[in-house]
Formats: C-alpha cells, structure tokens, sequence
C-alpha cells in the first residue's frame, strides 16, 4: 500500500546575513500551514533566511533592527514586526530590515504581505539570494511549488561567505522538499547530498535519509533515521514523524514478504515514534493475516474513522472491501460436500455409460454416438470439476457450474439408454 508523499511545512532560519556580521544565534518560527498526511519527508521544516547582526554603527544597541533581531530570538514575532517596521521607516533601503519584516509576515501566515517586501529588497540589491530563498519558501508555503522553484534554484548562487554558504545550503534543501512534495525522490536526494556538501544540518540528513526511505533503500536510510538526533524541538520532531514512516514502510515490505511477526514489531516501532494511523492500519493487516477478520475490520474501520488523510481512508476502505469478499470460515464445510457430490456424481455417470454400452449392440450407431456424446460431455464435467477444485475458495459458482453440468450429463445419457431398451434387441 502506498502512500502520498507530502512534505510538512515548517521553518527553519539559519543565522546569516549579506551585509552586516553575522551571528551564530540561529532563529526558528512555529511551523504554520503544516499537513496531517503521514509520509517520507514529514514534517521536514522549510528553510527562510533571516538577517541576524550588527544593526548601524549609532546606537547600536537601541537601533530598532537590532531590537527586532533580540526579539525575534525570544520568540516574540509581533514586537519584532513592530521593531522592523519602525527600521525601516528609519531607513527605507535597509534591505536586511525589509527582509526581516517580511520573515516575520511570513510566520504570521501573510505571504501577500511578505513578497512584496522581498520583491523589494531585490529591486534594492538584485544580489540579495536571502530574498530569492525567502520568495520560494513564501510559495512552498502557499503550495505554489512551479512558482517556487526558480527564486529558490537562484538563491543556489551565493557567494563564498559563511552567511552566503548557509543560504546557499537551504536553497538546495528547500528544493529537496520541492523535489520530495512532487515525488521525485532521487532528486530530492541529490539536493539533500548538495546541501550537506554545502553546509552539514540535521534537516538535510533527515531529508537524505527519508529520501532513502522512499526510494526504498531502507537498509541506508532507516539507520541514519535512528542515529540522527537534534536538540531543537521541531527538528526533533520531524526525525520522529520520518522515522515513523520508514518503519511503516519496511513493516509493509515485510508483510508482503509473508513475514507476519517481523511486519507487527515495526508497526509497533513506528507508532512508538510517532502516533499515526498508517500504523494502525498494518496493525489491522497484521491481525487479517492472523486469521481474525472479525478484529481487523474493526481496526479498519477506526483507522477509516479517525484518519484525516484521504489516501488513508480509501486504504483501509479497500480492504475492508478485500475482508468482505473474502468466504466465510463456516461456508468450507459445504465446499467440500459440493466437490464430494460432484465426484460422485461422476462416478454414476461413468456407470450409467457401461450400461448404454451394454443395452445395444456396439455397431448400433445410435449407441455409439450416445457413447461419445456421454464421454465427451464426461470429459466436459471432470474439467468444470478441476476448475472448481481450485477456484472453489474464491467463487462457489464455479462448484454450482461443475454440479449443473454434471447432472445434465447423467440425466441425457440415462434418458438416451431408456429409449432404447433391451426387448427392442429380443425382438
């Protein structure tokens, strides 16, 4: 069963800046527009570059940039808007300004009010690849993903800096998950690896690895899943949700290899990392196998009930569909009894043969055109018979055909031998 891959919208601002030093104080903002699809490349969070620096060299630490910078680093988006906005009433052409301003709309979820910011400070700098990356990642958050390519594949054009390195970076992660939303792993793989190369985070080798994942190299990806760790807390939590995801994706592989036990400890591993009703789901698969239809059509119907995803529900309706078809346990009693009725069926027909042979002369040419009439129509009746001796457990018609035909046979010939009886020949 296979799953949508949809990459989970969060943010992730590395500390860089074009013109002022920069710090190493990384920024993160809460994921906003986030999915609840369970797949590889969840909850990956979404790269942004924010300014992070030495405001002007009067009053530098009282400058409003450098007070929207302290206070985006406490959390505090709306203090920060403020702080930006009063920078660049100050400084109209204080690009690192404009493109903070329009980071912290873009927290707030107000695309339309960030772009223009952005459009801006490159109108201003057409050299600013911190405003092309801020652009793409402005139109991943809208699922504009066409739109979003180009400005994030021009911010891979950075300079050597390390603030141009750590933007050049995101722009390849960023187009991983663009790659990743779109289900081309193995680019989203590469892009992952060019990232790295750039600047090594724990977003691009949980992408990598999920990527891995999905391309269903699990033996690569799902070890690298479980050495990764992460301090900060989203980045935590999206090595969770991927991890989930390898392990509901070898447990699959493993079910359809028949390996029933193997499959229900990584089910079991995978909501352990993270909650999800993709689990649930090989859980009831797991208990189907097991014989107990009963149960799993009750699990599959909480997994319809309570999952949000689309892909999901129609999965565990399929199956649900798949128990249904299924013959009941009580119902093979009565298979057998049919294929034993047949074969005996068949046996008084071959008796009811001999005795058309014997009840005329063999040159009589009615008889022997009864003969091979009967045999031929036998032959008939024994392959119907074969054919429901193998799909009996799938479709009782084919035992109600083999019977019907059966009987037609016996009755002809019977009647054919009684038409011609024996004082006939006496006289």
């Amino acid at each position: 069963m296979s799953t949508e891959v949809t990459p989970t919208p969060g943010r992730e601002m590395p500390a860089a800046s074009n013109r002022r030093t920069a710090t190493d104080t990384p920024c993160r903002c809460r994921n906003v527009g986030s999915r609840s699809s369970f797949a590889f490349i969840a909850a990956l969070a979404i790269g942004v570059f924010l300014a992070m620096g030495a405001g002007p060299a009067l009053a530098a630490t009282t400058h409003p940039y450098n007070q929207g910078c302290e206070a985006l680093a406490r959390g505090d988006v709306d203090k920060a808007k403020t702080l930006f906005q009063e920078a660049v009433r100050l400084d109209p052409s204080d690009t690192d300004a404009l493109n903070n301003l329009a980071v912290c709309h873009m927290m707030a979820g107000d695309y339309g009010d960030a772009l223009p910011l952005l459009q801006k400070v490159l109108r201003l700098n057409a050299r600013y690849r911190g405003a092309d990356l801020n652009i793409g990642a402005a139109y991943i958050f809208k699922d504009d993903l066409a739109r979003a390519k180009p400005p994030t594949a021009r911010a891979q054009s950075g300079g050597k800096t390390a603030a141009a390195k750590r933007v050049q970076a995101t722009a390849y992660y960023n187009l991983g998950l663009i790659a990743a939303h779109q289900g081309r792993f193995a680019d989203a793989k590469a892009a992952f690896e060019r990232s790295l190369e750039v600047v090594s985070t724990a977003s691009a080798r949980i992408g990598l690895a999920s990527s891995l994942c999905a391309l269903g190299d699990l033996d690569a990806g799902l070890p690298m899943l479980e050495q990764a760790k992460s301090k900060d807390e989203e980045t935590a939590a999206s090595l969770k949700a991927n991890l989930a995801a390898a392990y509901y994706q070898r447990g699959m592989a493993k079910l359809a290899k028949g390996d029933v036990a193997g499959a229900d400890e990584d089910f079991a591993r995978s909501d352990e990392a993270a909650a999800n009703d993709f689990a649930s789901l090989g859980h009831a698969l797991v208990v189907a196998e097991r014989g107990d239809r009963g149960a799993a059509a009750v699990l599959l119907g909480e997994v319809k009930a309570s999952a949000e995803s689309p892909v999901l529900k129609r999965a565990a309706q399929a199956n649900l569909d798949r128990l249904k078809a299924l013959p009941d346990d009580e119902s093979q009693w009565f298979k057998w009894l049919v294929l034993a009725l047949g074969a005996l069926l068949f046996s008084c027909q071959a008796y009811v043969l001999v005795d058309a042979l014997d009840a005329r002369p063999r040159r009589d040419a009615a008889v022997v055109w009864k003969v091979v009439v009967g045999i031929l129509a036998g032959l008939g009746a024994a392959v119907v018979l074969a054919l429901a001796f193998f799909e009996l457990f799938r479709s009782p018609l084919w035992v109600a055909l083999a019977v019907a035909v059966d009987l037609v046979v016996v009755v002809l010939v019977w009647r054919g031998s009684k038409s011609s009886p024996r004082t006939a020949q006496s006289a």
